[in-house]
Formats: structure tokens, sequence, C-alpha cells
């Protein structure tokens, strides 16, 4: 079964995004671009993340609309 999580307002975000830590998300920002890659870090103000490219992104979560990511049960 699939599954999707999304992760939607600042609280959520700093309470539950680092358990997918190493695990690929979708990140939406405010400004509606979206990116894919590896949850790298996280901690109370901002993640890292590695794109498919295998470059090294760094986030304010306030910049932050959404995150979700799919897996299966």
């Amino acid at each position: 079964m699939n599954r999707q999580i999304r992760l939607s307002t600042f609280g959520q975000l700093q309470n539950r995004l680092k358990e997918f830590t190493g695990k690929k998300i979708n990140i939406v920002l405010r400004n509606r671009k979206v990116f894919f890659g590896e949850l790298k870090t996280v901690d109370d103000t901002l993640l890292t993340f590695e794109d498919m490219r295998q470059e090294i992104f760094t986030v304010a979560l306030k910049e932050i609309s959404e995150v979700y990511l799919d897996f299966t049960e």
C-alpha cells in the first residue's frame, strides 16, 4: 500500500521532519518552486537536502509551504 505524508505548518515541519532524514522528499517553497531530493539534516530553523544532481541546498523552514513524501507500507 502506498501512503503520502504532508507537512504543511511550521510546527509540523519542526516536530516531524527529522523522522524523514535520509528519505527522498518533495519540498514546495512559498514562491511555488518545487524541489526533490534526500533530506540530509534538520534543525529548528533550517533543512539541508541533496537533489538528484548531488547538489546540496539549505532552506529556511519559514520559506517552506509544504513537504511531502510517498512511501510503501
